[in-house]
């Protein structure tokens, strides 16, 4: 009889995503059966000592290995589910912690600091009488970005002293904190991949006209970068390992003499501008990681 493969599962919510296609054809594509689990369909039990998840109204089956693609609304249930997939044993691309802790802006700045890594001048900031203060120790033009914003989706910028109170005071209506940092200018960042401590692949990522930020799902462009400088690779690779991402997309900009600021690191990076600037099997190399853990477990 012929043994059944390892199952992988992908954790997303939407089945037509490049990335999700792209790690569901790969795992297939090396053996194992791939499985597509939306987060939303999944349903936690805990009885006693004993915990299990129900899929669409039935009792999953185990995964070997989990890859979780979540976006930013739900990192709360993604880590739910993450705690509950490493408990049963499977291998999780990233874990809950790291996930909940990269989503968070500031506190994963916080931890690069303390790892002794450059990021952007940065002032959180939870009292509307703090405002002024903030914008002072920042200066102008200034970013405001939501704690737990994605795919540069929450971010605002401000070019004058007067223009930031405004923004700053509907802000703090809503959400009553805020995150300022200093405006870096140039149009353009640098998006690095780390898997497992090792750089695999790089970007330039371009604003469109007329827009500040290098997002490519806010219209920017994807950019075959030429040569990655070393120094700047290690402080990618030492920003995952600070923030305990076994696989992370790490955002870089120059300062003012050239040296390389982290603007923030994503748990959950796009696959698609970056596979096709660089060449590189992102899809394949993640999932021969996922193997090895395996082989190794």
């Amino acid at each position: 009889m012929s043994r059944r493969p390892l199952r992988i599962g992908v954790l997303s919510r939407f089945a037509h995503l490049y990335s999700t296609r792209r790690l569901l054809e790969a795992i297939e594509d090396q053996g194992f059966e791939p499985v597509l689990l939306a987060p939303e369909h999944c349903l936690l039990r805990l009885s006693g000592t004993q915990a299990s998840l129900f899929y669409q109204g039935e009792l999953l089956s185990p995964c070997a290995a989990l890859i979780p693609r979540v976006g930013g609304p739900i990192t709360r249930l993604g880590a739910r589910l993450l705690r509950y997939f490493a408990g049963a044993g499977t291998v999780c691309l990233n874990a809950a912690e790291a996930l909940e802790l990269a989503r968070d802006k500031f506190a994963s700045l916080q931890v690069l600091v303390a790892a002794g890594i450059a990021v952007p001048h940065t002032v959180y900031f939870t009292e509307m009488a703090q405002r002024d203060q903030a914008v002072s120790l920042v200066g102008t033009p200034l970013i405001h970005k939501l704690l737990s914003g994605s795919q540069g989706l929450g971010v605002s910028m401000a070019e004058t002293v007067t223009a930031a109170r405004g923004m700053l005071d509907s802000f703090m209506q809503l959400q009553h904190e805020a995150m300022v940092q200093g405006f870096l200018s140039g149009g353009e960042d640098i998006r690095v991949l780390v898997l497992y401590g090792e750089v695999i692949a790089a970007m330039r990522r371009r604003a469109s006209e007329g827009d500040f930020r290098s997002n490519l799902h806010c219209g920017g462009h994807a950019l075959m970068l030429a040569e990655l400088p070393a120094h700047w690779a290690e402080v990618a690779r030492q920003s995952a390992l600070a923030l305990g991402l076994g696989f992370a997309g790490v955002d870089l900009m120059p300062d003012q003499q050239g040296n390389p600021l982290v603007l923030e690191v994503n748990p959950v990076p796009s696959l698609e501008g970056i596979e096709a600037s660089s060449g590189v099997n992102i899809a394949g190399l993640i999932v021969t990681a996922l193997r090895n853990r395996l082989a190794s477990h």
